[in-house]
């Protein structure tokens, strides 16, 4: 079985649904208060519930939304006449007859997602009952290419890997997310520092042509977080996901579920923030002191290689194999990082006292260094109130966050009011 953190030095990798044995349950908060009188948001959260899995029955839907057996037998005959839901089976009862378990139809299609980093990407099929069909494991340089040819190469992918997992289901919707802050108003990424000549490219009609199929673009921490927080209980909201790579990034999820992007888009830009007044390094976003420029794996590769040039470290996975082996040098120079992290997020974290802290990345999925020094330097800088119940750990779902959250992301636009009955 292969276990989905574990995409340390994999090569590219298809696998499918059914070998990803530890991918906890995944589930999606309704987006509107219940009970409702709109009978197009009626039906939106009943889908959303079916979908996630909270209420599979008539009888379970009545008890979570409060509406009555009529209003909800009138609302599932209608969605089974636009063969947007199905029956799929029973629901085995200790008492009384088994009830008939409902899922969103196969017929609705399936969502393409594209979770796309600097130097590593997942693609992935899933179906619209948040069921990840298969995923495909790449190392692919995002600049090495202009963006349409990137994007035509990542299309073919999910064309293939749909054919090898759906059948011939066509595409529902397409979920990309890149390393890049997205400005909201325009849906495109605004001056991205590691993705040259995709600042204000229009990834979202790019994508749409060559797919035929409605896309979202979104920020790829913000999917991750989104991903966290989907397998995490209500109770552990709100979530912070701090992804430590070739930049350093946040997502942040409030109570309902929701992404907090800010007004334009920026919110959670840690690594392009200066926390240090002595840090004068010029970073690739034409600031200075920013975090990533001490902080960031290719801070620390370039630290190790200054210190020590005739024994260079390549890479993050020969980095976390220095760390592994009790290289002295690597393990200062990550607990060093981790120090600066950690202190960069207990500032965040005494302004938005979330619940839980997720951090994630290879080198945090590898190894205890970094994980342990951010622990110690959050702990030790938060307000007492702030960090009084907050945990923070390693990401459950590893290098899956992503995929994860951009399922979600794609069942909750389909199923939504203006996508759901077009």
């Amino acid at each position: 079985m292969t276990k989905v953190w574990n995409l340390l030095k994999q090569e590219e990798a298809i696998c499918s649904g059914d070998e990803i044995d530890v991918l906890p349950p995944v589930t999606i908060m309704p987006g509107m208060p219940l009970p409702m009188a709109d009978r197009g948001l009626t039906l939106s959260v009943l889908c959303e519930l079916i979908a996630s899995g909270r209420a599979q029955s008539k009888a379970a839907l009545g008890r979570v939304t409060g509406l009555s057996r009529s209003t909800i037998t009138s609302r599932l005959n209608y969605l089974l006449r636009k063969r947007i839901i199905t029956a799929d089976g029973v629901i085995e009862s200790s008492s009384g007859r088994p009830a008939h378990k409902i899922a969103i139809s196969p017929e609705i299609g399936v969502l393409a997602i594209a979770d796309v980093g600097a130097k590593h990407s997942i693609f992935a099929i899933a179906d619209m009952n948040l069921r990840l069909l298969g995923y495909h494991t790449a190392h692919m340089d995002l600049e090495a290419e202009s963006p349409s040819e990137f994007l035509t190469k990542v299309c073919q992918i999910l064309r293939d890997l749909a054919m090898r997992f759906a059948g011939n289901r066509p595409f529902r919707h397409c979920v990309l997310d890149l390393p890049g802050r997205i400005d909201k108003e325009a849906d495109r990424l605004f001056r991205p520092p590691i993705m040259s000549g995709w600042d204000m490219f229009d990834a979202h009609k790019a994508m749409e042509e060559l797919l035929g199929c409605p896309v979202t673009v979104e920020n790829d921490v913000n999917a991750r977080a989104l991903g966290e927080a989907s397998v995490l209980s209500v109770k552990q909201r709100p979530v912070i996901a701090v992804k430590v790579a070739t930049g350093i990034g946040a997502g942040i999820i409030d109570t309902g579920d929701h992404i907090l992007h800010g007004f334009d888009g920026s919110a959670g830009e840690l690594g392009h923030t200066s926390f240090d007044p002595k840090n004068r390094r010029r970073c690739r976003c034409g600031m200075t002191g920013c975090l990533e420029t001490t902080a960031s794996v290719p801070a620390i590769i370039a630290a190790y290689n200054e210190r020590r040039p005739k024994s260079r470290v390549d890479d993050v996975e020969e980095l976390i194999q220095r760390l592994r082996s009790g290289d002295a040098l690597a393990q200062e120079l990550v607990i060093n990082a981790g120090r600066s992290i950690g202190q960069a997020i207990a500032y965040v974290c005494n302004v938005l006292n979330p619940h839980k802290v997720v951090i994630s990345g290879l080198l945090v999925d590898n190894s205890d260094e970094l994980l342990t020094e951010i622990r110690t330097s959050v702990y030790q800088l938060t307000r007492p109130l702030a960090s009084r119940n907050l945990t923070i750990s390693r990401s459950s779902i590893g290098p899956l966050a992503g995929v994860v959250g951009c399922m979600v992301l794609g069942v909750k636009t389909t199923l939504s009011p203006g996508y759901l009955l077009k």
